[in-house]
């Protein structure tokens, strides 16, 4: 070879290797996952074209320094072939997040081959290792990258040997090899350790996060634990106590009146009424279901609510059920349950109807109740403004909150001298322990 091969033998000390590096911090996850392979793969095309301009630059040099090169078009054939073989083999390999791979070593030793067949018939191909030592770090574990990248500089020293030239020119060109692996095997170490680092601090900037979300989690059921507290504190010295004193002085009317005191008709019902109120302040300090729900399901809970309501006020209400009914969660239960008492509630206080309907419809998607009643109406504009003198309406906003915790809607039709239809709809979920 001639001096001209020998000047076109630059030190190899690819500074590519710090990218190198960090691209397979990317795209080299460690074993639990934590480092993000999505944005190796979004990164793969700046390495084709860093590998391309690498490639086509050392071709280029092929030909314009014929000096340095025996055969120039096989030396360029043989380092172009380099490119093929990364971008079908090269690539899946790094795709697929992790070292030391199957493909990695099969890429790795096709490329390897090509440059050493490149490396004996022409002095330029040395300039090609500016892209495959950064290949090594990016597809191989640190330890078998510093080892490729140290093949990678000896094989154009390798290929020196065959020549003939003077011992001070060997000498010279295997020390430029020897700093060019040193000075890449440090960086690669180097970066790695720096790369190992910041996946430690990701990590543990991960654990912060979500410690810090299991404590706000943590302090939000703490504060609802002790607003519950509270509320049942004072559900129990208020309305329970006043649900039990009410029922006391009925119960101690009721014992003086005569058997066939007519007033017996209207003190039974009222105390019925308080004493199923007072289970049902009961049920809310203990945290269980509505007590209308212990002993039986949604459809026949409403069943006795209606048949309730119509004997204590009169109104002729009946109740049907469409569709083949289905157990509900336990929170649909509810929803509906006060739905319906809401409407009754209110049919009482306000309608003055005659009539009222409770129907309950499954469908294939939903559960949906509708109380209708012929009454006197009402502008359902005004429902949307809770009156905080008489509480009136807050019964609706509670209940459009409910159903909307479900995903459910509600609907109010109504007009003065109209009558009203109130409508609950629920999607379909499954009930606890049905597996659906």
């Amino acid at each position: 070879m001639s001096d001209g091969a020998q000047a076109a033998m630059p030190p190899v000390t690819p500074s590519a290797a710090d990218a190198a590096v960090n691209e397979r911090a990317d795209a080299g996850a460690d074993a639990a996952g934590n480092a993000d392979r999505s944005h190796a793969c979004q990164r793969l095309p700046v390495w084709d074209a860093y590998t391309l301009i690498v490639l086509a630059g050392t071709i280029a040099l092929t030909f314009a320094m014929p000096a340095a090169s025996d055969h120039p078009v096989a030396a360029s054939v043989l380092l172009a072939g380099i490119l093929p073989l990364y971008l079908a083999v090269g690539h899946r390999a790094a795709r697929t997040g992790a070292d030391d791979t199957p493909l990695a070593y099969g890429y790795l030793a096709g490329a390897l081959a090509l440059f050493a067949a490149a490396s004996l018939v022409t002095g330029t191909a040395w300039y090609a290792g500016f892209a495959l030592v950064p290949h090594c770090f990016q597809l191989l574990s640190l330890r078998r990258a510093c080892t490729a990248a140290m093949v990678v500089n000896m094989v154009p020293l390798a290929a020196l040997l065959r020549y003939r030239h003077e011992s001070s020119v060997i000498m010279i060109m295997a020390a430029i090899g020897v700093l060019g692996t040193v000075c890449a095997v440090f960086l690669g170490s180097w970066i790695d350790r720096v790369i190992t680092q910041s996946r430690e601090r990701a990590r543990l900037i991960e654990r912060l996060r979500s410690s810090q979300a299991e404590v706000a989690r943590l302090s939000h059921a703490a504060g609802a634990a002790a607003e519950r507290e509270r509320l049942t504190t004072e559900i129990h010295d208020t309305l329970a106590q006043g649900f039990l004193t009410i029922l006391t002085l009925l119960q101690a009317a009721e014992r003086r009146m005569p058997p066939d005191d007519p007033l017996r008709a209207a003190v039974e019902p009222a105390i019925r009424t308080a004493r199923d109120n007072l289970a049902e302040a009961r049920a809310l300090i203990a945290a269980r279901p509505p007590v209308a729900l212990d002993a039986a399901p949604v459809a026949e809970a409403l069943r006795r609510l209606t048949a309730t309501f119509g004997e204590e006020t009169g109104v002729e209400a009946t109740y049907g059920i469409d569709g083949e009914p289905r157990p509900l969660s336990p929170a649909a239960d509810v929803v509906l349950l006060r739905a319906a008492q809401e409407a009754l509630a209110n049919v009482r206080r306000h309608a003055r109807a005659r009539t009222v309907a409770v129907r309950l419809a499954f469908d294939e998607t939903a559960a949906r109740l509708t109380v209708a009643d012929d009454g006197v109406g009402f502008d359902p504009g005004n429902a949307a403004r809770p009156d905080l003198g008489t509480g009136e309406h807050f019964g609706l906003l509670g209940l459009h909150r409910r159903a909307g915790t479900l995903g459910g809607t509600v609907t109010v039709r109504s007009a003065p001298g109209e009558g009203t239809t109130l409508t609950v709809e629920l999607p379909d979920e499954p009930a606890a322990g049905t597996g659906g």
